[in-house]
């Protein structure tokens, strides 16, 4: 390319005020490195852009195209800057998500809107996953952070922890147990269950509980969501646990009781985990700190 940016904003600034020496004052330089700039770019184009004459310089045709499209670049390249710089600050830019079906339905709807209320120009893409899935994404840099509940080890991450859990039982109002104000899993252990899918941190929790009772879960018919574990029990096809917010709405509507399980690990420790050596981006580490209510972080780009 036979010029660059500054030639371009020198030649402009001498169109726009028709003398060189009030176009270097504008440009904070010297009359005769504008003029040197200027000569210059003819010289490479072989054809004369302005006409210079005592009163000033005026612009030949070709100047007048020149100048069209110089002003149309140095307008993109400010753009193209503006641009970068709210990337770079976090006000831009897109954020991708993995996380359990608790924490889609349970706490994210609303931490998401509010987010984006704010950040308009920051687009996320949330994916549902169980919790390993949700860690190993992460890992393998499918997605910037995730959430989900608790692991024992998860390597090459750090976590941090979200919100708790409290799972409940939710059963029908003729059920023999429903009028009682708390139940531990010894309790329901023998009954038959609307599970959720076999790969879900939850199924996983239930199957290691019936265990620990000696017994094997009795599982007489899986689903995908939680919505449908509460109308499947509508149905009596058995009872579920299920996290209480998440089922609240449900139980409402299909008139299902909703029983705190007493169990220790019936509170749950969800975890936002994101890689241990590798730093968010700017606009995830928005979404992060908006999660976790902290002030957000200053990216703002040096000038």
């Amino acid at each position: 390319m036979r010029f660059d940016f500054r030639d371009l904003e020198h030649f402009v600034a001498v169109a726009e005020t028709g003398s060189i020496a009030r176009a270097a004052e504008r440009c904070h330089t010297v009359a005769s490195a504008v003029s040197k700039r200027l000569s210059d770019l003819e010289e490479s184009f072989d054809t004369p852009l302005l006409v210079r004459g005592a009163k000033g310089v005026e612009l030949t045709a070709a100047g007048h195209s020149f100048l069209a499209r110089a002003r149309s670049v140095l307008y993109q390249a400010e753009q193209l800057d503006e641009d970068l710089r709210r990337h770079a600050s976090g006000a831009r830019g897109h954020v991708r998500m993995f996380a359990n079906i608790s924490a889609i339905v349970e706490f994210l709807p609303a931490a998401l809107a509010s987010f984006l209320a704010k950040h308009p120009e920051i687009h996320v893409h949330l994916e549902e996953h169980v919790s390993t899935s949700v860690a190993a994404g992460v890992a393998d840099n499918l997605a910037d952070f995730g959430i989900m509940s608790s692991l024992t080890a998860v390597g090459g991450l750090t976590t941090t922890p979200f919100r708790t859990d409290e799972l409940a039982i939710v059963l029908r109002p003729d059920h023999p147990l429903a009028d009682r104000g708390a139940l531990s899993f010894a309790d329901i252990a023998q009954l038959p269950f609307v599970g959720l899918h076999a790969n879900s941190s939850l199924h996983h929790l239930l199957s290691r509980a019936a265990a620990d009772e000696g017994r094997q879960l009795n599982v007489r018919i899986r689903v995908t969501s939680f919505d449908a574990v509460c109308a499947m029990v509508a149905a009596g096809l058995g009872i579920g646990v299920v996290p209480k917010a998440t089922a609240t709405p449900y139980t409402a509507q299909l008139r299902l009781s909703t029983i705190p399980l007493t169990d220790p690990w019936a509170t749950r420790q969800l975890l936002i985990c994101t890689r241990s050596d590798e730093a968010l981006h700017a606009a995830a580490q928005r979404l992060f700190d908006h999660l976790l209510d902290r002030p957000a972080r200053d990216f703002t780009a040096p000038a």
